[in-house]
């Protein structure tokens, strides 16, 4: 079984609880964080914030893996390591490409131009493109950790374990579509690109989860329609990007990117994040029923055009109403 998880907008979706609470629920034997670097941040739960290592540490026997396609900066990833104390049980792919202190000052200029968080991502992915980069198999440090994901994972669902791949960002930011170019980011961030970064083939793939929050948040430059100051304290929610710590940009729920990112994902299933905080007096509800009904005529609305858009789409099965792992609805 091989199930992904992929952002609908822009980032800041709420992917790292999801990952979070499907390792724990369904009880995965792998999680892999596939794509990004550490640039694209994940908050699992309160207290649990991670950038390179997967969501689904809070499962403890979870074997975590860092697929190739992830750019690391070793300083980082060591850190997260230590912390979070999982030593025993991660994995770091020999072909995952390295930041050097260079790429944190070439991004500079991207930081200035397009917005970018300025973690030396983007440069250190033209130096694999380039053929120059540095790879996890050369750097000593990581020796203790390294290993073929790739070849992981297919032994793995060869032996009928179950696998989540951890997407990171969002539809939004992807570099190879010109709608959204050039405030994007360095590399596709589909469905499709996740299993290349982790190398397994499509064939293997049972559900795709695509995570959209209630409303639209995005850090940096690029086109969204924002909230007005008067929607900013109607709802009166402020949001910080876990990596860049700057003010995230708000706005209304966006259908037209929803069915966009759910078409070009194949997505089977759907999450939303953040119920409570758009719509009060939804806080912990764990039963579809217990929402107030402007928050079900909401998530109804939404998952009645979805669906009309894509024949694999089942419906919106999680919703998200805390910060919490267990405060979760799930309908499937």
């Amino acid at each position: 079984m091989l199930n992904i998880i992929v952002g609908g907008f822009y980032g800041d979706e709420g992917k790292g609880k999801v990952v979070g609470y499907l390792s724990l629920k369904d009880n995965f034997d792998y999680i892999v964080r596939a794509g990004g670097g550490p640039q694209a941040g994940h908050t699992v739960t309160n207290g649990i914030k991670v950038t390179q290592i997967p969501s689904g540490l809070v499962n403890k026997n979870s074997r975590l893996l860092i697929a190739r396609g992830t750019i690391i900066n070793p300083d980082i990833v060591l850190s997260e390591i230590k912390k979070y104390g999982v030593e025993n049980r991660i994995g770091i792919d020999c072909g995952c490409t390295i930041i050097d202190p260079e790429h944190l000052e070439l991004e500079k200029e991207l930081v200035q131009r397009i917005g970018s968080v300025g973690t030396g991502t983007g440069p250190a992915r033209v130096d694999r493109l380039l053929r120059k980069g540095k790879l996890a198999k050369d750097i000593y440090t990581l020796k203790p950790y390294l290993t073929d994901v790739s070849r992981e994972v297919n032994d793995a669902l060869k032996n009928n374990k179950k696998v989540l791949v951890e997407g990171v960002q969002g539809y939004g930011l992807s570099l190879l579509n010109y709608k959204f170019y050039l405030y994007v980011t360095s590399q596709d961030t589909t469905s499709s690109q996740f299993l290349a970064d982790t190398g397994v083939g499509p064939k293997f793939v049972d559900e795709i989860f695509i995570t959209y929050k209630a409303y639209v948040s995005r850090v940096g430059k690029g086109q969204m329609n924002e909230w007005s100051e008067e929607e900013k304290l109607k709802y009166g929610i402020r949001e910080y990007g876990t990596v860049s710590s700057r003010p995230r940009r708000l706005g209304n729920f966006d259908i037209d990117l929803a069915i966009d990112s759910l078409i070009g994902n194949t997505a089977t299933q759907g999450a939303i994040t953040n119920i409570d905080r758009l719509f009060k007096g939804n806080d912990n509800a764990r039963d579809f029923n217990k929402l107030t009904k402007e928050a079900q005529d909401f998530i109804n609305k939404i998952n009645e055009k979805l669906k009309k858009e894509s024949r694999f789409f089942i419906g919106i099965t999680l919703i998200s109403t805390g910060s919490n792992l267990e405060e979760m609805i799930d309908l499937r």
